[in-house]
């Protein structure tokens, strides 16, 4: 245990010198606050959820409720935050590459069913960025506990070159009451109504304009975004790129007939880049393009159409849709809440 001041300022100073915060103030985790935080998961305090790596480090229920305690969750968050962990651990997310790579990449949690509502996740306007204590806190938890847990310090243990504002914090709910299709978490494999949570591996966002009436100029403009063979997916035709349609953009593909397997079926093969387009110079980090002698062909963005999420959420115009580039090392994991 450690000895801490109880003034929250100086609190604050002696957390932040032990490199316990991401550079936010922080909750201190008394007992009471912890203790209501483990409660609300109904598991004990000791159980083991996952090894965070690189570290290692076990993160049991106890440990997890610190993280939540300090990044300002309410306990009623807290099982949210135990399955991202879940999922987060799971092998084939690859968390320590996402941990101590040079790229921006993030974990992204989107959660599906009634949870949203129960606990007050924005999944409207506004609901990847900031206002949100419910999304703000989760994402947050999951920050501290990659760092304190993880051992995943900036700049001696992840190696990001600049970083990216959602480190802080990424998580948001799919709107699934104004969406035209099943949600998301239907497509990867869980029951409608079903309290899930998915993690992506992003390296950014990217709002594309998109304010047409037809689903075919909707799509080039959107592809048209997506496309741009700096994006870590092109390296091995690998990952799990986003794309979130405002409730506007869904209606007006369900409206002319697109479902989701036929958008991403079009997004995929718009988004292909002919090898004559991109450089022949050896790269530091050599990509799987840059052996291929035939220069006749393309690149595609993932490995198949199946790979693109789409996930409806956000204001309901539509005017502006949202892309997240995916890391092409990490794969995406849905677990129930």
């Amino acid at each position: 245990m450690l000895d801490l001041p109880d003034d929250p300022l100086a609190f604050f100073d002696r957390i932040e010198a032990l490199g316990l915060t991401d550079g936010l103030p922080v909750i201190p985790p008394l007992p009471a606050y912890v203790d209501a935080m483990v409660a609300a998961a109904g598991l004990p305090a000791d159980e083991p959820v996952a090894s965070v790596p690189p570290e290692g480090s076990v993160a049991t229920v106890g440990k997890l409720a610190v993280s939540a305690v300090m990044a300002g969750c309410r306990p009623e968050y807290f099982p949210v935050v135990v399955a991202a962990i879940r999922a987060l651990a799971t092998p084939r997310y690859n968390l320590l590459a996402v941990q101590t790579t040079t790229n921006p990449v993030t974990p992204v949690l989107v959660v599906n069913g009634p949870v949203r509502m129960r606990i007050g996740l924005a999944c409207g306007r506004g609901c990847l960025g900031n206002g949100f204590r419910a999304n703000a806190t989760i994402g947050r938890a999951i920050r501290l506990a990659l760092l304190n847990l993880g051992g995943c310090t900036p700049g001696e243990v992840s190696k990001a070159t600049h970083g990216f504002p959602g480190r802080y914090a990424f998580c948001f709910g799919e709107l699934e009451e104004q969406s035209p299709w099943l949600p998301m978490s239907t497509d990867l494999g869980h029951e409608p109504g079903h309290d899930t949570v998915t993690v992506f591996a992003a390296q950014g966002t990217q709002s594309v304009y998109a304010c047409f009436l037809q689903a075919e100029s909707i799509l080039h403009m959107l592809a048209d975004g997506m496309r741009c063979y700096g994006n870590n997916g092109y390296r091995r035709s690998t990952g799990n790129p986003v794309v979130v349609l405002s409730p506007g953009h869904a209606r007006i593909f369900h409206e002319q007939g697109w479902d989701k397997p036929r958008i991403r079926e079009a997004l995929w093969r718009m988004t292909h880049i002919p090898l004559a387009q991109m450089n022949t110079e050896p790269q530091l980090s050599p990509s799987a393009y840059d052996a291929l002698e035939d220069r006749s062909g393309s690149v595609a963005l993932c490995a198949r159409p199946e790979d693109i999420a789409i996930v409806v959420a956000g204001g309901p115009e539509a005017y502006h849709l949202t892309y997240l580039p995916s890391f092409s090392s990490s794969d995406t994991v849905t677990v129930a809440i």
